[in-house]
């Protein structure tokens, strides 16, 4: 029979056949078969005609039947149709529930919030990996992996790596860059500490330093542990559930559902603690940040003209003209730039970025301090690969 099937770490349902066996089903979705025991079995319908059942424990898999297959599956699985099975649960439990209703939605309402930074330090890698697949998968439905980008890509995650060293970042090893092809001026660390610009940013920037402004904002998010607090805040709910239904995966399914990239917003006091680590990043590796403070500028000009679609980093709190004097109050006119001028070519003509390749042929590379090499990180073929596939 015809089912659609999601396999929990991306929200999306695929069409599947399923096969019910004397001790379970079986379900086919492409080339991959999965097995599944009524016994394991439960209902998780979602009240629109369909039946809907699930894993004990919660796996955050699904699938979907039609009404139709109600015959068949009652016949090969009547446990499926007792009202446990379905989540109706006697008087007395739903009495509890409900007494305790009130007190719980407070916990939830003023605690997930000030909870965040201890629960994205102490979430289960199973769903920060989960978050993180989710994550790219958003990504790639609105931007392409640079097919040409591997040399831009390698020259700034050198230079990344050379800040984060010079600071000591805890997650220096972790963090890897990946260059988009966008119709949008970004850049935004992701929960798996990847941090991805797209080319509209780098044809913004005026000069190399713009750039490594931007990526130095980035890296304090990460090291700060902002983007996973920034997702707690948006799927608490999820995650309150599962905590107080003992972690059995009922609160699993809201939260990956509710993981939403775009949506995603950083505090104002996340934006302050980026911009003042970002600022001292650049401090200790010996690059100015002047020219941070001139693309601050230049994007207060364009959110004032109405021009285009702003950087969400740039556009967020506080305001521009606030973080340009922040930067520019802490120059130091006069320092080698982050980048010579034939690395800045290069980066500058990934993703087709312009006619730059002979130009950074023909450039010498300008005298700048040695860059300690990036490690290869945990996974960047993951990152490369979920760009390929992706808020």
């Amino acid at each position: 029979m015809h089912a659609r099937y999601a396999d929990g770490r991306a929200a999306m349902l695929r069409d599947a056949q399923v096969d019910l066996g004397p001790e379970g089903l079986t379900i086919r979705v492409g080339d991959v078969q999965h097995a599944w025991t009524y016994a394991e079995l439960r209902r998780g319908d979602d009240g629109n005609g369909r039946i809907v059942l699930k894993r004990k424990p919660d796996t955050g898999e699904r699938l979907q039947l039609d009404i139709n297959a109600a015959g068949p599956l009652r016949a090969a699985a009547p446990k499926l149709f007792t009202p446990q099975a379905q989540g109706v649960e006697r008087p007395l439990v739903v009495g509890g529930v409900i007494a305790g209703a009130w007190s719980l939605a407070a916990v939830f309402l003023v605690g997930i919030p000030f909870a965040a930074d201890p629960m994205a330090r102490y979430m289960p890698p199973q769903y920060r990996e989960q978050i993180a697949d989710i994550s790219w998968s958003q990504v790639n439905t609105m931007a392409e992996y640079c097919d040409d980008s591997d040399e831009a890509a390698a020259i700034l995650n050198d230079l990344a790596f050379r800040i984060m060293e010079t600071s000591n970042v805890p997650q220096r090893d972790a963090v890897w860059i990946t260059l988009m092809d966008a119709n949008f001026p970004n850049a935004f660390a992701l929960p798996d500490n990847s941090i991805v610009v797209t080319d509209e940013l780098i044809a913004m920037a005026e000069h190399p330093d713009e750039l490594t402004g931007v990526i130095a904002h980035e890296i304090a998010h990460v090291e700060l542990n902002h983007v996973m607090q920034g997702v707690i805040r948006q799927m608490g709910a999820g995650i309150f559930f599962d905590i107080v239904f003992g972690g059995a995966g009922a609160g699993q399914a809201i939260a990956i559902a509710s993981v939403n990239l775009t949506g995603l917003r950083y505090t104002r006091d996340d934006e302050t603690e980026a911009d003042t680590r970002g600022l001292d990043f650049l401090d200790a590796a010996g690059i100015d940040t002047g020219p941070l403070a001139r693309m601050f500028d230049r994007i207060q000009e364009m959110q004032q003209e109405e021009v285009g679609d702003i950087p969400s980093m740039l556009s967020s709190h506080p305001a521009n003209d606030e973080r340009a004097a922040a930067a520019r109050g802490r120059s130091r006119p006069g320092l080698s730039p982050s980048l010579n001028d034939r690395d800045w070519a290069i980066v500058r003509q990934a993703c087709g970025g312009g006619d730059m390749q002979e130009e950074a042929a023909e450039t010498p590379a300008a005298s700048t301090a040695p860059a300690a090499s990036a490690p290869a990180p945990s996974g960047p073929e993951q990152a490369q690969s979920g760009a390929a596939n992706p808020p």
